[in-house]
């Protein structure tokens, strides 16, 4: 059966705790990079709401599934390009990692 966004974000916040704290500081550097990017691509006028976008990578850092838990246009957009960019690779597979999305002013 297929997971669904409520599980997925669980294993992502079990992965992400399990991590050392340098791994985990160089995983949000390369983390804010590639969200930057996807940003800038996925640019909207549309008023921005809070989102999540889960990703599961396998070993090589390609995301081989992705969940997001809101459907507006940035949303769709934002998981459609973070789930193509390759910004990490994990020490096990399958990895799963969240982006929260948020933009304050």
């Amino acid at each position: 059966a297929a997971m669904d966004y409520d599980a997925a974000k669980a294993l992502a916040d079990r992965d992400e705790a399990a991590m050392a704290k340098l791994a985990s500081d160089m995983l949000r550097r390369s983390q804010s990079g590639v969200l930057d990017r996807a940003a800038a691509a996925c640019r909207t006028d549309e008023p921005i709401q809070p989102f999540t976008v889960v990703l599961e990578l396998d070993a090589k850092g390609n995301a081989t599934n992705h969940w997001r838990n809101a459907d507006t246009y940035l949303a769709k957009c934002m998981e459609e390009k973070l789930s193509r960019q390759m910004f990490y690779v994990p020490s096990k597979s399958p990895f799963y990692i969240s982006f929260e999305v948020s933009f304050t002013p």
